[in-house]
């Protein structure tokens, strides 16, 4: 740890540099993560709407699972 320190303080600008670096990892994968969430709240909800009744199943997805059900 202090040999990090050490290059923090001789070389500040590179320290500077490190710390957006890791500041980029870290927001690309909030933003990837947050486009997988809202995918999968989509795919949730379309579920349900078919499930209900309230979305008309297509005619292959219907075709589809009879022959995994049964």
């Amino acid at each position: 740890m202090n040999e990090l320190m050490n290059l923090a303080q001789a070389a500040p600008w590179l320290a500077i540099g490190g710390a957006l670096v890791v500041l980029n990892l870290v927001l690309l994968v909030l933003k990837i993560t947050k486009k997988l969430l809202l995918l999968a709240v989509g795919v949730v909800l379309v579920a349900i709407g078919i499930y209900t009744g309230v979305i008309d199943a297509p005619s292959g997805l219907v075709t589809v699972s009879s022959v995994f059900i049964g």
